[in-house]
């Protein structure tokens, strides 16, 4: 199976479009996307290519704005995405226990002291937060843990001695014995100097491909 993974596109439909048209030509089966869409427009380009996913912060804190058929949409998005042999998110694969839907993301925000960072962190800023989302890893038997949110590309392998280095390239082959943290970058807003762009996910070669748009 062929994923192509996306975040952060920020309302920003012509990168958008771009990333579906490289993903589709690339042979891409399954689009998921990893929150902060942004607007109605990119809501409808999703859902018109099946995409499945995620919601973001600006979903949790925005999302009444949104078109009626977009709202259904949203609130039917949970906090992870789950394959065979990985997890995608917005930010990291934790969260309080009982909160499931964008709406219980606000409601524990409105009703408790916790900040955005907390409920959404940054895993390019905080390693004991890496560390946290490796062992989400190891506890649900997955590889990789795809994520956006940071609007930074960067791919962290943690090898089977538990030492975490972060790799260069934009083409990472899975070894058996590895986990890896992948931040897919933004479509939208891509921050740290990277371009616009998504990840594109072989789980049948176990490769990765960083993908300018």
């Amino acid at each position: 199976m062929r994923y192509a993974i996306l975040s952060d596109v920020h309302g920003k439909l012509r990168p958008l479009e771009a990333a579906l048209t490289d993903a589709r030509r690339l042979g891409a089966e399954i689009i998921i996307s990893l929150g902060d869409v942004g607007s109605d427009a990119c809501f409808d380009l999703l859902r018109s290519v099946g995409a499945v996913g995620v919601f973001g912060n600006w979903e949790v804190s925005r999302w009444r704005e949104l078109s009626a058929a977009n709202q259904q949409f949203v609130l039917s998005l949970t906090p992870v995405v789950a394959g065979d042999n990985f997890l995608a998110v917005h930010a990291a694969p934790w969260w309080p226990e009982g909160l499931s839907t964008v709406a219980d993301f606000m409601d524990y925000m409105l009703t408790s002291d916790v900040k955005w960072r907390q409920l959404f962190p940054y895993l390019d800023e905080d390693e004991d937060a890496r560390w946290q989302a490796l062992a989400e890893l190891e506890t649900r038997d997955k590889q990789v843990l795809f994520h956006g949110h940071t609007h930074r590309r960067e791919v962290w392998r943690i090898g089977p001695t538990g030492r975490m280095a972060r790799l260069k390239g934009q083409h990472i082959s899975l070894e058996t014995r590895a986990r890896y943290l992948v931040g897919v970058g933004s479509l939208g807003r891509p921050e740290g100097g990277d371009p616009a762009g998504y990840v594109l996910f072989d789980d049948v070669a176990r490769t990765i491909e960083l993908r300018d748009v």
